[in-house]
């Protein structure tokens, strides 16, 4: 008789180290000049670029642990556009920019809607933006890497939420209800 797989043969090496992961976040998260030095490190990288391609170029040109740390705290998913791109997923993580471009209660009640005349062909930005450079801030973009708040300790793996990462532990360490 085969002997089944318990829940402790079901756990592996972790790829990362949370714990500086960690660390390096919170440190973005209360040093914003801290992250326009990660992004700094970046000028010679070709983009676009995946997390991986970034996170070998940090490490070919030497860069600071604590910049790999937080590099790594990106979505592996994604394909950043460039340096500006990395910086926004970079950003979400401080508590100063969260705040900057949160909405009001004011802003909620009266948006600030600009227009300027235009014929049917262009386009709505075009007709809604002041400018062409013009960046909203009233309603930011969330980027998958909003989930680098919530990391284990173990394995390194995000989670959206405090929920899922307690049941994700409490599956590692097998003490899971089932």
């Amino acid at each position: 008789m085969e002997e089944k797989e318990t829940v402790e043969a079901a756990r592996h090496a972790p790829t990362h180290d949370a714990e500086s992961i960690n660390r390096a976040v919170e440190k973005a998260a209360n040093d914003p000049g801290f992250i326009d030095y990660a992004v700094g490190q970046l000028k010679g990288l070709r983009f676009p670029a995946f997390k991986d391609s970034i996170l070998d170029y940090a490490k070919s040109i030497n860069a600071d642990q604590d910049v790999i740390s937080l590099l790594q705290s990106l979505n592996g998913y994604m394909e950043f556009r460039d340096e500006y791109h990395v910086l926004k997923s970079l950003q979400e993580n401080s508590a100063a920019k969260k705040k900057e471009y949160q909405l009001t209660d004011k802003t909620r009640e009266n948006p600030d809607v600009r227009t300027r005349p235009t014929t049917a062909d262009r386009s709505i930005k075009e007709r809604e933006a002041v400018n062409e450079s013009e960046e909203r801030k009233d309603y930011p973009e969330v980027t998958p890497t909003a989930m680098s708040d919530f990391v284990c300790d173990r394995c390194g793996k995000q989670f959206q939420n405090q929920h899922d990462l307690v049941q994700h532990r409490q599956f590692e360490s097998g003490t899971a209800v089932t």
